[in-house]
């Protein structure tokens, strides 16, 4: 997959271009994306050297592309700006500095279809997702009549109905009485069943399912 390049500071596009050479990458212009971009690729933006209007188009171009996958790195990462940037479709959202070893896992990983993000920026998008779904209850029921969901078994549909509510493994952990270890282990066999790669992602399928949240 072709790995492409926006920003508008030399020495930072100059480094990811010698961290990453392997994936021979090339600069984007901003008013090529439509040109150069047509079969999709990963995109790197450097949000801290690109104009507001000029990264909305590209969040714009993102939106309407999905098979586009966009990264974007800034030089002073925060929660806010880190949510509204996930919000807006990013794949994964960084340090413009990371260390070349990370900065290929970053990569690899929203390859992968998975979101690169620190927990607590995850969980934060997560409850504002929640914030703009019907809420009635904190607690979910994972109805059977919905074929993703109908494999789960009932410990497994117990782990979905409360981190659907936003709450962290820890969180999970707590109110199921089980270990952090057992909760990682039940999410790993729920997104192998529902085919999805992050939690996230599972929020949002969950928000599209006839669920009752009571």
């Amino acid at each position: 997959m072709k790995l492409f390049f926006i920003g508008n500071r030399p020495k930072v596009l100059e480094r990811w271009n010698k961290l990453l050479s392997d994936w021979q990458p090339k600069s984007v212009d901003i008013n090529e994306m439509a040109e150069k971009l047509t079969d999709g690729g990963v995109v790197m933006m450097h949000l801290s050297s690109t104009e507001k209007v000029e990264s909305q188009l590209v969040f714009s171009y993102k939106q309407h592309n999905p098979n586009l996958i966009l990264i974007v790195c800034t030089d002073a990462p925060n929660e806010e700006e880190g949510v509204e940037v996930l919000q807006l479709g990013a794949n994964g959202y960084t340090n413009t500095y990371v260390t070349g070893s990370l900065l290929l896992e970053v990569v690899k990983t929203v390859l992968r279809g998975d979101i690169w993000a620190g927990p607590e920026l995850l969980q934060k998008l997560l409850r504002r997702l929640l914030s703009n779904m019907p809420v009635t209850n904190s607690k979910v029921d994972t109805a059977e009549s919905v074929d993703c969901f109908e494999g789960l078994s009932s410990r497994e549909q117990e782990v979905l109905s409360v981190l659907v509510t936003g709450a962290s493994n820890k969180e999970i952990a707590r109110e199921l009485d089980i270990t952090e270890r057992t909760v990682k282990a039940h999410l790993s066999s729920i997104f192998q069943k529902t085919g999805v790669s992050d939690r996230v992602s599972l929020v949002l399928l969950a928000s599209k399912a006839p669920l009752q949240v009571a």
